[in-house]
């Protein structure tokens, strides 16, 4: 047992004065009192109370002397030990490894600074016999050791080292308040551990018992000391069909004049039967510390057609590009051509300027114009991701059965199946070779409508409701193979599809002349659907952060990823990727029909990491563990309880003496 507060010991004092009182009470009272009543008293006495009374007497002190002792042991605050605490120091040192601590001074970086000073800070605890657990803090915290003795000094002294040779610092930001919470984990062994943090930020609150060393300040002061030249952003924007090139540019910790360079790969390509144009544009950016300038490069044609347009702001440089307009291009290259102390954000790839070719076949024996309306609606609204291309067929013109990605025959139906593309029938007259389905007789409701029926819940039919649509006549189609009913009338199928490897199809049992759908929001929203489902879009984004998460999708059975040092082959679909290394990935795919497919994505450092002087929020205080709570039970509450039971037999005691 140990007292939390042993100066109320001093309580035990009242025991000595409660006997000075016994001694200097008086042991008699002067009564007058009549003979009889003494004579009875006396044989009272006599007969059975004077050998009870002494020891009556003797309990009473005994009892006022052990609720004195209770008093003062309760001031005293008295606590069962559970467990020791550790004498010897321990401390957990966080190292960031954010991006930013890759920032160089004479070829050191500074998350190579803060792993020798955790080396050094280390070792010396461990040779005291102290406790040693290290923290690397990226996005996602982890122990690179849990409270190492003595016995692990070598192999913690080699894990760091190792930290140096593997480039273990990451691209991404840290999350320092997540490692601290992780501390907690030391600090319920061991509340007395000290922490000890590494990075490179000015925090606007560090807690007491947070040893923190600011990495950046090891150079401060020195000539040409760190700073950093970064391209916070880069992308494009059409005008009147045509692009322009924006680039965000910003200096830390000087004031410079940047030297950039805009390189422009395989532009207009279609021009020269897809071998494009090379150019390169740069330009001189003064740059005042820590403020970001836009540079815009814009063809001198475009600005002087709409000169407003391009009205100049404080924060806005703009270079005329004097060549021709840029519709396409393969891929855009921003460089930063300086030497500064963190060279991660001198690059920006942009890509998607080539979009790819998705052709479209109409083919109608009675055109109407809802399939074109909807069909011309999919080709602006996907106008960023493909470049959509539709082919009407005149009428007496036959319709080809090869050479399109997506295929909508309506009414008249061709004799052979396409096998290169997506194919849709709607209200086939006939069952074309190689579809798998049989057209009989149509079913006819003179003119009544009648409400069709979800049979499935498909992602063709999200936003679309079936019992909506009405028909008035619907052919009776059936079906071979490995066909999926969506949408049914009186059960028959009048909505199927199939979604195999190597055959794509829709069948659309009812014609729209003979139904309410074209009048109605679902009509569009079911091509949309089509569309989307058969004709995915690999990624939303050609542009993202590092440790971004990136969704996937795919057309084909398989996609591979390849970046720097990373390759993975994706076989579900929707799937995701976190990007954890800047630079240009690869997406490959080959299609159901045997198109290949190849898409970029750039992934840049987070535009926060190229701040290399950042002030940080407020660090989290993990002391709540830092109490007695499971190191010691408080015992107040028993001493309490028994002392009550004391004055009670106390009180009891008393009662029988004045009886």
């Amino acid at each position: 047992m140990t007292l939390l507060t042993p100066l109320g010991l001093l309580g035990l004092l009242g025991i000595a004065v409660l006997i000075l009182i016994y001694i200097i009470k008086p042991n008699y009272q002067q009564k007058l009192i009549s003979t009889t009543f003494v004579w009875k008293l006396s044989l009272k006495y006599r007969k059975k109370r004077i050998p009870i009374s002494k020891l009556r007497n003797f309990l009473i002190i005994l009892c006022q002397v052990l609720i004195l002792t209770a008093s003062a042991m309760i001031l005293a605050q008295p606590n069962q030990i559970l467990k020791a605490k550790v004498e010897e120091a321990e401390v957990i040192v966080i190292i960031d490894s954010s991006a930013s601590m890759r920032t160089e001074f004479k070829e050191k970086s500074r998350f190579e600074r803060a792993v020798r000073k955790t080396s050094t800070l280390a070792e010396d605890i461990l040779d005291k016999n102290g406790i040693v657990s290290v923290i690397l803090a990226d996005n996602s915290p982890e122990y690179l050791a849990s409270r190492i003795t003595l016995e692990g000094k070598e192999d913690l002294l080699n894990d760091l080292e190792y930290l140096l040779t593997s480039d273990a610092c990451a691209y991404g930001e840290a999350d320092i308040n997540g490692a601290i919470t992780m501390c907690e984990q030391v600090l319920e062994e061991n509340p007395e551990a000290q922490i000890y943090l590494y990075s490179d930020q000015e925090y606007s609150y560090i807690p007491n018992g947070i040893q923190y060393d600011n990495i950046a300040d090891d150079v401060a002061g020195e000539d040409e000391g760190e700073w950093n030249a970064a391209i916070i952003d880069a992308y494009v924007e059409m005008e009147y069909n045509y692009y322009m090139f924006i680039v965000e540019v910003a200096c830390y910790g000087a004031d410079k004049e940047v030297e950039l360079s805009l390189n422009v790969y395989n532009a207009n390509s279609a021009d020269n039967e897809g071998i494009g144009s090379d150019f390169v544009m740069t330009s001189s950016v003064i740059c005042d510390s820590d403020t970001t300038k836009k540079i815009v490069f814009v063809n001198e044609d475009q600005y002087e057609s709409d000169p407003e347009r391009f009205d100049l702001s404080f924060d806005e440089v703009y270079k005329i590009m004097e060549l021709e307009r840029v519709y396409s291009y393969g891929r855009i290259n921003i460089s930063l051509n300086e030497s500064d102390s963190f060279i991660e954000d001198n690059n920006f790839d942009i890509y998607n300027g080539e979009k790819e070719v998705i052709r479209i076949q109409y083919a109608s024996a009675k055109p109407n114009k809802f399939f074109s309306s909807v069909l011309a609606t999919l080709r602006n609204s996907y106008r960023n991701y493909y470049d959509i291309q539709i082919t009407e067929v005149k009428e007496g013109k036959e319709a080809a059965v090869e050479g399109f990605d997506f295929y909508v025959f309506e009414h008249k139906m061709p004799e052979v199946m396409p096998t290169d593309g997506v194919v849709m029938l709607a209200h086939p007259s006939s069952a074309p070779t190689g579809s798998g389905i049989f057209v009989h007789s149509e079913k006819d409701f003179k003119k009544q409508s009648h409400p069709l029926t979800e049979e499935e819940s498909h992602k063709i039919l999200e936003n679309v409701t079936a019992d909506n649509i009405t028909v008035t006549r619907y052919l009776n189609i059936t079906y071979e193979g490995v066909y999926k009913t969506l949408i049914s009338c009186d059960t028959a199928p009048v909505l199927s599809i199939k979604d195999e490897p190597d055959s794509k199809v829709i069948v659309m049992g009812f014609s729209l002349h003979y139904s309410n759908l074209p009048i109605l929001l679902d009509f569009p929203m079911l091509m949309k659907n089509i569309f989307e489902f058969y004709f995915p879009t690999t990624i939303t984004s050609n542009a993202y952060e590092v440790n971004e998460r990136v969704s996937l999708n795919a057309r084909g059975q398989e996609l591979t990823v390849i970046g720097y040092n990373f390759e993975q082959t994706f076989t579900s679909f929707p799937a995701s990727l976190v990007v954890n290394t800047p630079g240009t990935y690869t997406l490959t795919q080959l299609t159901f029909t045997g198109k290949l497919i190849e898409e970029m994505i750039y992934v840049k450092i987070p535009a926060s990491e190229s701040n290399i002087f950042a002030e940080g929020e407020g660090l989290v205080d993990p002391y709540v563990a830092k109490d007695n709570f499971g190191f010691l039970k408080d015992l107040m509450f028993y001493i309490a309880a028994t002392m009550v039971a004391i004055l009670f037999i106390e009180w009891w005691l008393s009662s029988r003496d004045r009886m």
